[in-house]
């Protein structure tokens, strides 16, 4: 299929008509609920433009906040540059990065999306980050931190969309000073703040803090149901999909990785209601 319209949530919702939006996601009254009530973005459906306008204007008349989306533009983005050392100089945010660094002046537009899963959640991936930072390999960096609390910065630079991740397991916070906290969670914490005090052209999604990132789709393995009365929900065979459609490169992306896609392109091309 050609690339694909996405209609995405676009929380939060106002007064949901839980049956009409029932009748519409195809999905029971409590799943409905589930669906209105997660906090971040979902892809909802994925068809040709003007299917996807007449799906979303439908969901708008049941009360929920949606964007349609182009597909193409989720694949078109950069993938995490990890950030080594950080430091708020006088007049910039000054991020080292293996192949260089970067200073973002605090007048720069910048849009920063933030994800972090609960306090109480532990996983590790078995994907190295520096040697798939070393590699360039970008989908492997994504798998490398999709356990992790990270913080996206994209701007523009010479005419160039760049991106670079923060990640509280990977980023020396030491050269924060004052600023530096008695843990990595705190410097993060600090860092978040302080980014959104300091920027004053920045759009910030925060939508994913505290969302705890789900595992991607693996056919066969016990737990993953393919039910597409779930639509396209992170870890479903729908979404692999789409997303495969769109770049076989994103069709086992994790959750926080197509999280932050989204995140940026409805702060930055999103159609949401009027």
């Amino acid at each position: 299929m050609e690339t694909p319209t996405l209609v995405v949530s676009d929380p939060p919702h106002g007064d949901v008509d839980v049956d009409a939006a029932a009748t519409l996601l195809g999905l029971d009254a409590a799943g409905t609920r589930l669906k209105v009530s997660f906090p971040a973005p979902e892809i909802l459906s994925a068809s040709e433009a003007g299917e996807a306008a007449e799906f979303a204007a439908s969901l708008r008349g049941a009360g929920l906040t949606v964007s349609v989306l182009d597909g193409a533009r989720l694949g078109g983005l950069p993938w995490p540059n990890l950030v080594s050392s950080l430091a708020f100089d006088q007049d910039g945010l000054t991020a080292d990065l293996r192949d260089g660094s970067v200073h973002l002046p605090y007048e720069s537009e910048v849009v920063a999306v933030y994800c972090k899963p609960p306090a109480d959640f532990v996983m590790r991936s078995s994907v190295n980050a520096a040697d798939a930072q070393a590699r360039r390999d970008g989908p492997a960096i994504a798998e490398a931190i999709q356990w992790m609390a990270n913080l996206d910065l994209y701007f523009t630079e010479a005419g160039v969309l760049r991106r670079v991740s923060i990640v509280r397991e990977l980023t020396d916070f030491s050269s924060l000073g004052a600023l530096r906290g008695s843990t990595s969670t705190e410097s993060m914490a600090a860092v978040v703040q302080e980014c959104r005090s300091r920027f004053g052209r920045l759009r910030f999604d925060a939508r994913h803090e505290n969302v705890r990132p789900r595992h991607k789709f693996v056919m066969g393995e016990a737990g993953f149901d393919p039910d597409q009365r779930k639509r396209y929900s992170f870890g479903t065979l729908l979404l692999c999909h789409i997303l495969d459609s769109i770049s076989p490169e994103l069709r086992d992306v994790p959750q926080f990785e197509l999280a932050s896609r989204l995140c940026y392109v409805l702060c930055t091309r999103g159609i949401r209601a009027q």
